[in-house]
């Protein structure tokens, strides 16, 4: 009986024991364990998060399209602090927070008083008096530079202010509006916001405006406006990035040309893989790679998934070279592959390019440093 009672306590110890002794077992072999301080890094092997880590030490790291918190549309003084956040988990050093201020016409947001504003659709505008659609982008844009005065993130004016950013640990915000519909065909709106900390201008978004045409229904036929040719003219000469995402073909093209900077497409999908109005084609392609610019494609749900958004970029890469493409994931502005989710994981799009076969090298130039050097070349 004694005997009996010994081998009974002595099995329950071990009962107890086992869960601790198992877990520090699994943690001393770096087993895919879960560590809260990092709940994005999840199941991944530590060997493959200290690459992307080391990859990040030596690259800039940028998103070149998004929207986070929704601040272009939602009713927020500021963007949110836990959305900033997923941006330090991904290991993003900057992200290029776009206004799309042809909201100011189409809707599809909601005011200081809460109200909503119905979007219309396509083809359609809300009426406007003069000076309203600046005062609408004015006001998103200094949600931008409201992130930056609390003191969780720094206003990039220059590549240099993104560097020391890094260094010092911290996220950079660049300002950029999609659509220049908010300027009212006025340059000297322009210069204002570049005053304020505008360093990139998407020239059209989903309607066709006074600089150019859009990608999408309803189809029009034209190239850049004259006045679109003197706004690409003044950011050359201001040192703003010029991105032709939602462009047509000739409105793309006549920016290319006109422009004496590399340009860029900043969020989109190559047409050759994927028919659709957002995507761009080969001779699209080379021509803003031909001036130096680069292609972003994003990870979009009508991808089926990372492996595919991946094609993408490998697509752009052998056409026309791995220094002429990057990501811009529109955060916020459409729903993503899996891998990507709505917590807006950037560690499994460097996971992806390492899945293909990517170098270092590689995939610091797609996950920012191309961006990176094209801005230095337009700041200079």
């Amino acid at each position: 009986m004694k005997k009996f009672l010994i081998t009974t306590v002595a099995i329950f110890v071990l009962l107890m024991l086992f869960p601790t002794v198992l877990a520090q077992t699994i943690d001393q072999f770096n087993v895919g364990v879960v560590h809260p301080k990092d709940a994005t890094v999840g199941q991944v092997p530590d060997e493959l998060n200290d690459r992307i880590e080391r990859i990040h030490k030596l690259y800039p790291f940028v998103d070149t399209h998004a929207h986070p918190s929704r601040f272009h549309r939602a009713n927020l003084e500021r963007i949110e602090k836990e959305e900033l956040d997923r941006y330090r988990r991904g290991l993003m050093d900057m992200v290029v927070c776009a206004v799309s201020s042809d909201a100011a016409f189409q809707g599809g947001y909601t005011n200081r008083d809460g109200s909503q504003v119905r979007r219309l659709p396509a083809g359609e505008d809300h009426p406007l008096k003069p000076g309203e659609a600046f005062a609408f982008t004015l006001d998103r844009f200094l949600r931008i530079v409201k992130t930056a005065e609390a003191g969780d993130v720094v206003l990039a004016m220059n590549p240099s202010q993104l560097l020391e950013a890094k260094n010092q640990g911290q996220l950079a915000l660049m300002a950029a509006l999609e659509g220049a519909d908010g300027l009212e065909g006025s340059l000297d709106n322009l210069r204002e916001l570049h005053r304020r900390g505008l360093r990139l201008l998407q020239l059209v978004h989903f309607r066709h405006n006074d600089l150019g045409f859009a990608q999408t229904a309803p189809y029009k036929a034209g190239g850049l406006t004259d006045f679109g040719k003197a706004a690409v003219r003044e950011c050359n000469r201001l040192g703003i990035v010029i991105d032709l995402a939602h462009a047509q073909h000739e409105t793309l093209m006549d920016a290319v040309k006109e422009s004496v900077h590399p340009t860029i497409f900043s969020h989109t999908g190559v047409k050759a893989l994927k028919e659709g109005d957002r995507y761009v084609t080969d001779d699209e392609i080379r021509a803003i790679a031909a001036k130096g610019g680069l292609i972003g494609i994003w990870p979009s749900s009508a991808f089926a998934s990372m492996e595919e958004m991946v094609r993408h970029i490998d697509y752009v890469k052998k056409l026309v070279g791995i220094d002429h493409v990057g990501i811009g994931s529109d955060l916020r502005g459409m729903s993503y592959v899996k891998e990507f989710g709505e917590e807006a994981d950037f560690r499994a799009i460097a996971r992806g390019l390492i899945s293909a076969g990517y170098t270092d090298e590689e995939i610091g130039k797609v996950m920012g440093a191309n961006f990176f050097r094209i801005w230095q070349t337009i700041a200079k």
